[in-house]
């Protein structure tokens, strides 16, 4: 009996042992199997772009998710500069990839601007062309301005549409929902527009089928003015300190265009509500940012898409006292800008190479595999490292509307700020010695302003309307 209980235990564990190799061969023929298939056919990446709206360059230091989310996983562009520090013409640059002066559009309302300006070049942008390429795509938040009213539609190459149409920006706005035409949502706390956008953006992931690539614009309203924090938020910075430049009411501006130099100094608290109701409006779009790479590893797509985040323009706090956008300075030309993707962007890097906002369009077909007609450049090869630059200089330009600034042409290059005015004034600035753009040097500095000048000439063909040199 001990003999045959030996012998069964003996068979047992042969048994055993026989199904344990059986089934690591066979998990090592499927390992070795599977990341081959992969190789051979990895699909073009998931595509987002998070898009804010008047988000300054410098905002990043309250938004924590995206800061171990995106900037810790991927690279941080330092300078990222819009070439039309407006949103409708900075929103058609970045769908098209081409400069004010090939769109059109060169300021939020008609004649040179708005969406009216902006639909014939609605059948060639990155949404047409991601499309044709096999894309799902969508669009979830603010558009071009002046979209919506009772002729909203749904614009070439989308196959999701949610945008807002107004009149509101976080309360008591209407949407225009292509599943169920205009919708309007009222002041409860689950109507505030950024939680609104993120549950629509996590329906559209969630949605989208595994074996199709997806595009995806999320374009919240925050944190433009008049920023409004989610009810949950409110008050969260109501005691941060908030240091000032020397910038913000420059003492000095008789050197500064007669439009600047002309303006009165604002109270330091106005400055500081502002910037604290712009932070707290931020903390949304935080989790914005956090529900969507959450739900993008839920559904296994994490390590396979592209995520872009960005704004349209930054926006000046009373800097040389001017306060909004449109201007020729840092603050409004310059925005935050983060692209991640696994395994090709190196985590945790950053970069001072100068970018443009007309370079996302064609960044985007790059990684995507096709391509697009555009001014702009790829960043791809200084984002993977094969290059430590992709452009010298960046074309600044603007339409005076009703107010000033005064239409302009000017150049942003990696050392120096140059700008013509319509008026005949100039400005330019040393940024290496001068970074706060304190001393305008043109008259100073004749040689370097002749040389960006030509170069400005190059660049702003044809020149906006109603300029001359």
């Amino acid at each position: 009996m001990g003999v045959e209980i030996a012998r069964s235990r003996r068979s047992l564990r042969a048994f055993t042992l026989l199904v344990a190799l059986l089934v690591l061969q066979w998990g090592l023929v499927a390992g070795n199997k599977t990341p081959a298939a992969r190789a051979q056919t990895p699909g073009p990446p998931n595509i987002i772009l998070i898009l804010t709206d008047d988000q300054r360059f410098d905002t990043l230091k309250v938004m924590p998710e995206v800061r171990r989310l995106l900037v810790a996983r991927g690279m941080t562009l330092r300078r990222a500069i819009v070439t039309n520090p407006l949103c409708c013409p900075s929103r058609a640059s970045i769908f098209t990839g081409r400069y004010s002066h090939t769109t059109g559009v060169y300021t939020n309302i008609a004649p040179n601007g708005g969406w009216s300006a902006f639909q014939p070049s609605e059948s060639n942008t990155i949404a047409t062309a991601l499309h044709e390429a096999g894309y799902r795509t969508a669009l979830i938040g603010k558009y071009i301005n002046g979209y919506g009213g009772e002729a909203a539609y749904v614009p070439p190459g989308w196959d999701r549409w949610f945008a807002m149409t107004g009149p509101g920006h976080y309360f008591n706005y209407t949407v225009y929902d292509d599943t169920r035409g205009f919708v309007t949502y009222g002041s409860r706390p689950k109507d505030y527009s950024t939680d609104v956008l993120r549950r629509q953006a996590v329906s559209f992931i969630r949605g989208a089928p595994q074996g199709t690539p997806l595009f995806l614009v999320v374009a919240p309203f925050a944190p433009h003015a008049p920023a409004k924090a989610a009810p949950r938020h409110e008050g969260i910075f109501a005691s941060a300190p908030v240091p000032l430049g020397p910038a913000v009411n420059e003492a000095d501006v008789s050197d500064k265009p007669a439009y600047i130099a002309n303006r009165p100094v604002d109270s330091s608290s106005g400055v500081r509500k502002r910037t604290r109701d712009q932070w707290e409006s931020l903390l949304a779009v935080d989790g914005l940012v956090s529900r969507i790479m959450a739900t993008l590893a839920d559904t296994g797509r994490q390590n396979n898409t592209l995520v872009i985040f960005t704004s349209d323009n930054g926006l000046s706090n009373r800097e040389h006292r001017w306060a909004g956008k449109q201007v020729p300075y840092e603050e409004s030309i310059r925005v935050p800008m983060i692209v991640s993707l696994p395994g090709e962007i190196p985590a945790n890097s950053a970069s001072f190479a100068l970018v443009s906002n007309v370079d996302l369009a064609p960044t985007i077909a790059d990684f995507a595999g096709t391509s697009i007609s555009a001014d702009g450049v790829s960043m791809r090869p200084l984002l993977i490292g094969r290059s430590s630059s992709v452009r010298d200089s960046v074309l600044l330009e603007h339409v005076q509307r009703v107010s000033p600034p005064p239409t302009y042409c000017g150049v942003r290059t990696s050392s120096f700020t140059f700008v013509h005015y319509v008026t005949g004034e100039e400005e330019l600035y040393d940024l290496v010695k001068d970074p706060r753009q304190l001393e305008n040097v043109a008259s100073l500095r004749p040689n370097k302003a002749t040389r960006l000048r030509a170069l400005t000439e190059s660049l702003c063909r044809p020149v906006p309307p109603g300029f001359s040199w």
